[in-house]
């Protein structure tokens, strides 16, 4: 069976009448003391282009408090599943009521991972160069989309692409481990966009050059002035977010839409106010229980890879996005063996903050109509929907002028995890134009 597409609903849902405050302020600290953090040298597949990482600050003001308790421990590995249980539920609860604390403008130092694939031979200065920005689903590490980048830069004639950003938030992966201190006890997406937003505007280098330091520099105010009135002088940026990612780079690119030349939505988690995180219809743990519940820790790596890739949760994936995952999503433990880069608490927090991108479906029909919006979203028979049965068709509908969609039969939620070459194949067609349905603006 072939890919194919949502026809437009017959009766989509009104935008709400919710009125949504401004984002806060995008900035970063002024003179941030510097982490300590080692990038570790490594080659790329693809011999054409050179990997590095790098670390920048995030945006500055917070709209969620940090913890004002400690949350109770997870139950000892001696506990019954009885006793797991209701440790786990205790923590569930404390979560919960952390998340319900005022929000408001707080002054918070974090700093985010970004991984840079740069073309050996890239022009510069002409303006023409393609840049790719990945922003990835929660719970995974940004080397989760090395398969697709691999796969993308091996199309035949495909697209030359000088260089791709992979971006990580600051409780994930390598980005929380510079942020491991800090006592996270809510998640706004909000912030995560104004994240990728302080990137965008204020970190992401002029002009493609070889070498950057690890510790990347901001750009010159004046620069990232015009940026946000006329984009980049330059680049051509195109974006692609799974999930979570989706919805934060939705949100970045209706707040500073001249910074996108293309847009690309992996099943984003886009979702009306009201929008229950878990259907309780249905048998099972909800995204925040089930990540609290989540085993974070094996005795090597070696126990870990045997004990996942026999989980049905991992074994539909590609299996070099596993590798990848067991290589960049566990780290070593302190206690000995290996554990997750994500604890499960914080990638519970996140879940919990879920509902908080809810403006990006009121917001999301005024997107610029210069941007070329794709939805890539599951095919697969039987996939649950995000927002439940329905949804999805709305949703890819939300912004009618130059969009398209396309639901891919072999694919779920996780389609960067289980289908990279298919999502690389969407990628292309986005860079070359294929989707694109109107001029730009000029």
């Amino acid at each position: 069976m072939a890919n194919y597409s949502y026809p437009p609903p017959q009766s989509p849902r009104p935008t709400t009448d919710i009125v949504h405050p401004p984002l806060l302020p995008i900035y970063p600290p002024l003179t941030p003391p510097l982490p300590n953090f080692t990038a570790s040298s490594r080659s790329f597949p693809d011999s054409r282009y050179s990997v590095s990482t790098h670390i920048v600050p995030a945006a500055l003001l917070r709209s969620t408090p940090l913890a004002d308790s400690v949350p109770p421990p997870p139950a000892p590995e001696s506990a019954s599943k009885a006793e797991r249980r209701a440790q786990n539920a205790q923590r569930v609860k404390w979560l919960q009521t952390q998340a319900r604390r005022q929000r408001g403008r707080h002054e918070c130092v974090l700093w985010s991972a970004v991984n840079r694939y740069t073309r050996k031979d890239a022009i510069k200065g002409d303006g023409s160069g393609v840049t790719l920005f990945l922003v990835h689903a929660n719970g995974f590490p940004k080397e989760t989309w090395e398969p697709a980048i691999l796969d993308l830069l091996a199309i035949p004639n495909g697209p030359v692409i000088d260089e791709v950003w992979a971006w990580e938030a600051v409780h994930h992966g390598a980005s929380y481990q510079l942020n491991s201190q800090v006592p996270f006890a809510a998640c706004n997406w909000a912030d995560d966009s104004r994240d990728v937003l302080n990137f965008l505007l204020h970190f992401l280098p002029s002009s493609i050059t070889v070498d950057l330091p690890t510790h990347l520099p901001p750009v010159a105010p004046e620069e990232s002035a015009l940026r946000k009135v006329r984009g980049y002088t330059e680049r051509r940026l195109f974006a692609v977010g799974h999930s979570f990612g989706g919805c934060c780079s939705a949100w970045a690119a209706l707040t500073h839409p001249r910074l996108f030349t293309g847009l690309m939505l992996v099943d984003p988690v886009i979702s009306r106010f009201g929008t229950p995180n878990h259907d309780p219809t249905k048998p099972g743990p909800s995204l925040i229980e089930g990540a609290i519940a989540r085993r974070d820790g094996w005795s090597s790596r070696e126990e870990a890879y045997k004990s996942m890739v026999v989980n049905p949760f991992f074994a539909v994936w590609d299996r070099r996005v596993f590798d990848a995952y067991v290589t960049y999503g566990l780290i070593e433990s302190p206690s000995g063996g290996v554990q997750l880069a994500m604890p499960p608490l914080i990638e519970a927090i996140s879940f919990e903050g879920t509902s908080s991108g809810a403006p990006v479906w009121d917001l999301l029909p005024t997107l610029d109509e210069r941007i070329p919006l794709r939805f890539v979203v599951p095919g697969r028979p039987g996939e649950p929907e995000i927002g439940g049965p329905s949804a999805t068709q709305e949703r890819v509908w939300r912004r009618p002028a130059n969009s398209s969609n396309i639901r891919l039969i072999n694919a779920g939620h996780l389609a960067v995890q289980q289908v990279p070459g298919e999502i690389a194949r969407e990628i292309a067609g986005m860079i070359e134009g294929r989707f694109a349905q109107r001029q730009a603006k000029l």
